[in-house]
């Protein structure tokens, strides 16, 4: 039996978890903290990271990969949830608890980063 997973979308609505960031809602002339700023630009970095590499398990048949992607997609997810409840007033403006829940998702996210993809069929 064959695996086949569909690499093109058909109709169908974009992923939330995988749309472009939230845009950052700082006013002009107001800079955000130095660890905000950082925070920010070190989540939508790993945030394409983990895009680039759902679209490499997306282009594979094998169920790991597939399993894998699934992995990916939750956790992007998860930041979408985290960003949509908890960066209302923008990044110059987070909590502690948003900044530790932000951290804890950098640390956790990166194990999916170290997943190879695999090719083939299974």
């Amino acid at each position: 039996m064959t695996n086949y997973i569909s690499t093109t979308k058909t109709g169908s609505k974009a992923d939330p978890a995988i749309e472009s960031p939230v845009a950052t809602k700082t006013q002009p002339g107001v800079a955000p903290e130095a660890s905000e700023a950082d925070l920010e630009s070190c989540i939508n970095t790993r945030r394409a990271e983990l895009i680039f590499k759902l679209t490499e398990f997306r282009a594979s048949m094998h169920l790991d990969s597939v399993e894998a992607g699934d992995k990916i997609k939750a956790r992007l997810s998860e930041l979408s949830h985290i960003v949509k409840e908890g960066v209302v007033d923008g990044w110059a403006n987070l909590g502690d608890t948003v900044k530790r829940k932000l951290r804890a998702w950098l640390s956790d996210s990166e194990k999916q980063l170290a997943t190879p993809v695999k090719s083939g069929q299974s």
